[in-house]
């Protein structure tokens, strides 16, 4: 492949798109730096230069992965923000667009055997998304949002709880539907079958 220019100052930036387009194609068997420089244009040592090592580019990914599924929320939920229910089915339906549209990056966030989920930019960009979900269990409770720096505080066991269904179902549901294992769903349903789980999921989270 011929090498692509790329500005000075905005290597790193250059590397990740690289890095991404590699992962949508390939996947992450055989991701390699060089690789990534070489569909980047630059020498093979920049991307260690800027992110260390294998593992140190894909936690750069996974951090974009994690702003891009908070935007993807926040698209689905604020049009219909205060209707409870239809708020949690917009949860549901925007985790596994997410997962659909960019599989490669569901798969890598989650992983910690391949990112480094102490780095702070990864660790900032998971909360923002966390406190996204967590912020729509506590409106199904009834509850005040919290911001993201909040995650850190003691959270009561009921709400713990709450969260934990919530994510679970949502998450479970995208990652199934990613690897192609809802053959149990008739075809044409998946979306109205998760919409109507989603339903009966805020139901409960919101019955005292």
């Amino acid at each position: 492949m011929a090498k692509k220019p790329y500005h000075h100052g905005d290597l790193a930036n250059a590397l990740l798109e690289a890095a991404e387009s590699l992962l949508a194609e390939q996947g992450i068997a055989g991701f390699t730096l060089r690789a990534c420089a070489r569909r980047a244009g630059v020498s093979h040592a920049a991307p260690a230069h800027h992110f260390g090592d294998v593992k140190g580019l894909l936690t750069a990914v996974a951090s974009r992965g994690f702003i891009a599924l908070h935007d993807t929320l926040c698209r689905h939920i604020e049009p219909v923000r205060g209707d409870l229910a239809a708020e949690f089915s917009a949860t549901a339906r925007a985790y596994a667009e997410f997962a659909e549209e960019r599989p490669e990056h569901f798969r890598i966030m989650f992983r910690c055997d391949l990112v480094d989920v102490n780095a702070p930019a990864l660790h900032h960009a998971m909360g923002d998304a966390f406190c996204m979900l967590t912020n729509v269990i506590r409106r199904q409770r009834g509850e005040p949002e919290i911001a993201p720096a909040d995650l850190v505080t003691f959270q009561a066991a009921d709400l713990i709880n709450d969260i934990l269904i919530g994510w679970c179902f949502v998450h479970g549901f995208a990652h199934l539907q990613l690897e192609a294992q809802l053959g149990i769903i008739p075809v044409g349903m998946k979306d109205d079958m998760r919409d109507k789980a989603a339903l009966r999921l805020s139901a409960l989270i919101r019955n005292p």
